[in-house]
């Protein structure tokens, strides 16, 4: 079994090329949903996340996460705190998953927008970047609707630059273009690894 980083920018499209993968049989492991799941549930997370702070984010057994977002991109110092706090849980759950699929799958995809900054990626085989030009990812992230423009270009600020991210990774794949060209590159890319 493959293991493959899939990793780009806010807005880069690597959540749709994750999907690609998955239509030629990749299973594919969401970092990010499993962060937020572990945020959300795992309260000795949160204990630390609010000790570490010194502010409360969890209410009535609730956590008010516009608060935790507020307080998590407010700098790169506070992402990074953050991220060393969840990052840790998310690998043992990762380490889980590649565990119980080896011998089932022939590529396990981990979606992951922070693959270099967290040291991820000297746990798989290859990498791979999502690439679109600013402009390009502040419209779609735009469309999601769910951040503002402010919010986004700040969430960007502190992501590591898609430049470096070239050089560091295995695979740069170009999504500037249509849907179509993104399955396409995906599909050869699954059709390459998996021989």
């Amino acid at each position: 079994m493959i293991t493959l980083g899939v990793t780009g920018g806010l807005g880069s499209g690597k959540t749709t090329a994750c999907g690609f993968l998955k239509e030629k049989g990749a299973v594919v492991f969401d970092a990010d949903a499993v962060a937020k799941n572990i945020i959300l549930t795992n309260q000795h997370v949160q204990q630390t996340i609010e000790e570490t702070f010194n502010v409360k984010v969890v209410r009535e057994g609730r956590l008010d996460t516009k608060k935790l977002a507020s307080l998590a991109f407010v700098s790169e110092e506070n992402q990074s705190t953050l991220n060393n706090i969840v990052h840790p849980e998310v690998i043992k759950v990762l380490e889980e998953e590649i565990e119980s699929h080896r011998g089932k799958t022939e590529l396990f995809v981990v979606d992951a927008p922070l693959i270099f900054e967290s040291g991820l990626d000297a746990r798989l085989d290859y990498t791979v970047l999502i690439y679109a030009k600013l402009k390009i990812r502040l419209e779609r992230a735009l469309r999601r609707g769910n951040l503002s423009r402010e919010e986004i270009m700040r969430r960007i600020k502190f992501q590591m630059p898609e430049e470096e991210k070239k050089k560091l990774a295995d695979f740069v794949i170009d999504n500037n273009g249509s849907l179509e060209q993104l399955r396409e590159s995906m599909h050869r890319l699954y059709d390459e690894l998996v021989v």
